[in-house]
């Protein structure tokens, strides 16, 4: 019990950070606009660039909860709101390692999935899809009555589009039974209700748009390729280190107690976080019921024993990781420590985001906008790539990279304020071009200006 005690504190911990996250402004943002004008948006609210295009906002249930109890409590309540979702798949994992039985068995895939947690984590809606994807992955271990799913897999497709992802888990743990020779009776019962509630899904503001956003999504390779979440890792990262470990620590419980159980979740899941390294917070989850079967006997404490030597060690690292915890609400809630705030502040005293005026910046610095204008940000391009025309990366692409043409992109948009990063090849270029100058620099960003009105070319932007 302390143990699944400590996943609870640590989870929390890891959500109760200060919000730092730059697509988290763009959901909060959004959740404000549900709740101020009591509808989900239908299409882009934000960019002056895709103004009116179809925009599905898959993520809406979470964005609208999120500004609710912000409304509500404030950003340290809704803080605690997050780190009580990051507490309970703490304590969920913990609970899929109920077979190993073991200390040792259960403490080795709770800490590495905790400690890739901690790295990957954040307040995104995909949180909340983590948490439904442990409850899908106890039902398919008959450890919760798979009808749960119902109401799961309806919050999840109203939450993140990574749902489809459960039902793939799922289906894997039903081959891998079937293919050891058993009746996968357990697998199919959850299979089925959680189909139900897939479907049951589309009862919602934004209807059957849900499920089809994972496919049309897909389909856009040309788009994510360039994302750096949709890319395959090269395991600088700390987290994809730890989750080569947790790799190693799969193959070699394999190798233990080969199980086609084990074996199939781990060939399809380590193949999609190689494909993508968003998809590496999913595959440590995934991995955590086999490896605890295949982990049970190893070590000779039980997680049920009593002895007070672990009761006295658990009861300090939960003391510890309490007071570590009340410490870290007491910081403020938003750290934008990375953004450039004080440029932007520049740019709003200047009257640059005012009605009229077209500002490019950066994706991260396009969400910061959003959360601070909402609606009235009226950026060039954010980090919605599932949105905007697939041209529109393209053009953005090539202005991150300082490409010639810059010049004429900039002229078809309009733009007459540009908020960049000092150490990007456009700051340059716009230094030493002669219709531009530099009106304001810091240590981390640049904003230039026109030194006369903007061309009076066709708007094709």
């Amino acid at each position: 019990m302390l143990f699944g005690l400590v996943a609870a504190i640590w989870g929390f911990a890891v959500g109760a950070q200060p919000f730092s996250d730059n697509s988290f402004f763009t959901h909060l943002a959004t959740g404000r606009l549900i709740l101020a004008r009591g509808a989900v948006p239908s299409s882009d609210p934000y960019s002056f660039t895709a103004p009116g295009s179809d925009w599905v906002v898959q993520s809406w249930l979470v964005s609208w909860l999120y500004a609710f109890v912000e409304a509500l409590t404030g950003a340290l309540g809704l803080r605690v709101l997050v780190g009580l979702v990051s507490g309970i798949v703490g304590v969920l994992v913990w609970r899929l390692t109920a077979p190993a039985k073991t200390l040792v068995g259960r403490l080795v895939p709770t800490g590495l999935v905790l400690a890739i947690g901690s790295e990957m984590w954040s307040a995104r809606p995909l949180i909340v899809g983590l948490a439904l994807l442990c409850v899908a992955l106890l039902a398919a271990e008959s450890r919760v009555d798979p009808r749960w799913l119902v109401p799961a897999f309806w919050v999840w497709v109203n939450s993140h589009g990574s749902f489809p992802l459960g039902l793939v888990a799922i289906g894997c743990f039903a081959l891998g039974r079937a293919l050891d020779g058993q009746r996968p009776e357990a697998e199919m019962r959850a299979l089925r209700w959680a189909a139900v509630g897939t479907v049951a899904g589309v009862v919602s503001p934004v209807g059957p748009k849900l499920l089809l956003f994972p496919v049309g999504l897909l389909q856009r390779t040309d788009v994510l390729h360039k994302v750096v979440e949709w890319s395959s890792p090269d395991f600088s990262a700390l987290y994809a280190r730890i989750f080569l470990v947790e790799l190693v620590v799969a193959v070699l419980v394999l190798v233990r107690v080969p199980r086609w159980r084990l074996a199939v979740p781990l060939v399809v899941f380590t193949a999609a976080a190689l494909l993508a390294l968003r998809n590496i917070a999913v595959a440590s989850i995934v991995l955590v019921p086999g490896i605890a079967r295949g982990l049970c006997g190893v070590g000779s404490v039980r997680s049920q024993d009593r002895s007070p030597v672990l009761i006295g060690a658990a009861a300090v690292v939960v003391t510890g990781l309490a007071f570590a915890s009340v410490g870290l609400l007491g910081r403020p809630s938003f750290d934008l420590t990375s953004y450039p705030t004080r440029g932007v502040a520049w740019v709003a005293a200047e009257g640059r985001l005012e009605l009229g005026h077209r500002v490019l910046s950066t994706d991260i610095t396009a969400n910061l906008l959003e959360l601070l204008e909402g609606a009235s940000a009226s950026v060039y391009f954010d980090d919605r790539v599932d949105m905007f025309p697939p041209q529109r990366l393209r053009d953005y692409v090539a202005l991150l990279q300082g490409k010639p043409g810059w010049q004429e992109l900039l002229d078809r948009c309009s733009i007459d304020t540009v908020i960049w990063d000092r150490n990007k090849p456009l700051v340059q270029l716009l230094a030493g071009s002669d219709d531009w100058r530099i009106a304001y620099q810091d240590h981390s960003v640049a904003v230039a200006e026109r030194r006369r009105s903007v061309p009076e070319v066709p708007n094709r932007c």
